[in-house]
């Protein structure tokens, strides 16, 4: 069975970071391991606190756990301290790791700052380069290229900047686009659209679902542009089955 690692923070509500991306790997049949980079306080309402880890125990995750399982992929999700980046980049140099792919998860679904700015100017200049593959929502991408996504020329010439800095593939999704939640792929020489239908609502942790389950379906064997349209219509279904348990946001069911 291939293993796949999440590097995230933690979302007690299961609807995102580490405990989402556990989920679709083993929804997925991929067996999942995972190093923690911040615990929250948060519901479908809020996020209430951020605590994050310090680089000493991050680091002895990665030693502990890397030393005895070899991933054959892995995902960055949530990593608030610059000090975070500079310990991830670190091991995952020390330890080989493939099949790298970045979430650059900027802010919740709720408005709170989950990187500071010195850790997301880290991400873009020593992390990106090391990636596979970066999955940014329209407000990542956004913060990552510098420029106003308006049109879909716009996006492309995002999606160059993006892929400039030094990443194999980048996908914007268009989760924010008014009428449809297509989603885009670049490799450097062609842009492959994704077709999707727009749902009504609010739905939390469909960028951690999907980057988890577009670096799995990597383990599995797919190519990019086959993993793009089987995450895809993996965090479809996962929206149609979504459920109201809180007062705030949907929650995926996986």
């Amino acid at each position: 069975m291939k293993v796949a690692l999440t590097i995230g923070g933690a979302d007690p509500t299961s609807g995102a970071g580490i405990q989402m991306d556990l989920k679709v790997f083993q929804a997925l049949g991929v067996y999942g391991i995972s190093v923690m980079t911040a615990l929250t306080a948060q519901n479908t309402t809020i996020v209430k606190k951020i605590y994050p880890l310090s680089p000493e125990l991050i680091n002895i995750q990665f030693n502990t756990l890397l030393r005895d399982i070899n991933p054959y992929g892995a995902k960055t999700g949530m990593i608030y301290t610059k000090e975070a980046v500079e310990c991830i980049i670190k091991n995952l140099k020390k330890y080989k790791v493939r099949n790298l792919v970045i979430d650059p998860v900027i802010n919740s679904s709720t408005g709170t700052r989950l990187i500071k700015k010195e850790a997301l100017i880290k991400l873009k200049e020593q992390l990106i380069p090391m990636s596979k593959a970066v999955t940014a929502n329209i407000p990542e991408a956004e913060i990552l290229s510098g420029i106003k996504i308006d049109s879909e020329d716009s996006l492309v010439e995002a999606a160059k900047i993006i892929h400039g800095m030094g990443t194999e593939i980048v996908i914007i999704k268009g989760g924010h686009l008014k009428q449809k939640a297509s989603d885009f792929l670049y490799d450097g020489k062609t842009l492959l659209i994704a077709e999707g239908e727009k749902f009504p609502g609010n739905y939390h942790g469909t960028g951690c679902a999907f980057s988890s389950a577009f670096v799995a379906f990597l383990c599995l064997g797919y190519e990019a542009k086959e993993a793009l349209n089987a995450s895809k219509n993996f965090v479809k279904n996962a929206i149609r089955n979504a459920l109201k348990l809180g007062k705030g946001m949907y929650l995926l069911k996986i």
